[in-house]
């Protein structure tokens, strides 16, 4: 379309400002990358708009090739800064149709398409680099009401794009000059006016959503224990709420004590009792990361949440950390200290709370230790009772 009008100024300029809070807020907290991504999103969002509402569509074709890749690139960039935000990125085959979608839809070059099917073609390509990131937005629903918000307005913007192709399809662009002259005028206003509101509802969840991750992140920094660098108590307790509220489930609680740990508080001293700590949290963290959480919760008492999906394999991930332990060597004054750890761990039975899984895995643990240290055990359940079951 040809001149400015008020709304192709207010447009830009707020994106402009979305690019300069997000930006601040990325410099704010480097553990922000969804902010980075979201800055750079709207500032190609604000450079596209720019030179596509300014630029005549039967002139210069630099413009209109700008116009197009730009058209792609911001919603690669949203879909990314929104995955992000749970250490996810975009499916590569998003990325290989925005590069292809970019030179078949470029317009004056020997292949491009006719105008109506360019336009279906931009249409959908847009619909599909929303869709594929929506599985993965889908499977983190649940972790927050903010998320089922930002699911929401994703599939909302590829609806948009799939209702534009219909429309394309029932009122096709011209073949001419004149034709695309007339459809700048005519639909694609109403087009640009849906992608502007798109952008700002979308901005106002991405600030929302980036706003919930720094609480989020201050909250953590209260998580961790100072000595170990594990979680603590508050993050276990967190971890236990949110798989009772029906977000990430847990299906297996491991506890782990390390045996006659006064003995080298008492010879080392509490530097020494420190240093063996330390090794035992690397080790059990090195173990237990893919499969769950460790957290320490006492002096030399630390315990595991794994995860429903690895819950099976409790038992070998605990006779894992067992002998892991019993295997670390230190040096200096500690290179003679052997360190065991006695282990209880408990699989979840249907309808069980976290509370008695924990519960049991430390009766469980009692029982290693009484029955000489150095001991898996397993507390099961049948027929209502609690057994107990050596495991090594």
């Amino acid at each position: 379309m040809s001149g400015a009008s008020a709304f192709f100024i207010l447009i830009p300029a707020t994106y402009v400002l979305f690019t300069l809070a997000l930006v601040a807020i990325a410099f704010a907290d480097k553990r922000l990358i969804s902010a980075r991504w979201a800055a750079l999103g709207f500032a190609v969002a604000c450079a596209s708009i720019l030179v596509d509402g300014f630029r005549d569509p039967a002139g210069d074709k630099w413009s209109a090739w700008f116009a197009v890749v730009t058209h792609f690139a911001p919603l690669l960039i949203m879909v990314q800064a929104f995955l992000s935000r749970h250490r996810r990125s975009v499916p590569k085959f998003s990325v290989a149709l925005f590069l292809i979608a970019s030179i078949v839809a470029l317009p004056d070059m020997p292949w491009a398409p006719p105008y109506w099917l360019r336009g279906i073609i931009v249409q959908a390509v847009c619909a599909a680099i929303i869709i594929s990131g929506m599985p993965q937005l889908w499977h983190v629903r649940r972790r927050s009401a903010l998320d089922k918000v930002v699911f929401a307005v994703i599939a909302g913007a590829a609806l948009s794009y799939i209702g534009r192709m219909i429309a394309i399809a029932l009122n096709p662009v011209g073949d001419t000059a004149a034709d695309v002259v007339a459809f700048y005028e005519g639909l694609n206003i109403i087009f640009h006016s849906a992608s502007a509101l798109m952008g700002m509802s979308v901005g106002i969840v991405l600030v929302l959503t980036i706003g919930f991750d720094l609480v989020r992140f201050r909250e953590k920094e209260g998580e961790i224990d100072a000595l170990t660098g594990l979680g603590n108590r508050k993050k276990m307790n967190r971890w236990t709420a949110e798989s009772e509220s029906g977000g990430r489930a847990i299906g297996a609680v491991i506890v782990v004590d390390l045996d006659h740990f006064k003995r080298i508080n008492d010879s080392f001293g509490h530097d020494g009792g420190d240093v063996v700590l330390k090794a035992v949290a690397k080790t059990l963290q090195r173990h237990f990361a893919k499969y769950g959480t460790v957290c320490r919760i006492g002096g030399e008492e630390f315990v595991a949440l794994i995860e429903e999906r690895h819950a099976d394999a409790v038992s070998a991930l605990s006779l894992a950390a067992r002998m892991a332990i019993a295997d670390l060597s230190f040096s200096g004054s500690l290179a003679r200290v052997e360190i065991t750890a006695s282990l209880g761990f408990h699989r979840l039975e249907r309808g069980e709370s976290v509370a008695d899984a924990v519960r049991h895995a430390d009766q469980a643990l009692y029982c290693a230790k009484t029955d000489g240290r150095n001991r898996v055990v397993n507390a099961v359940i049948e027929n209502g009772m609690q057994l107990m079951k050596a495991v090594a």
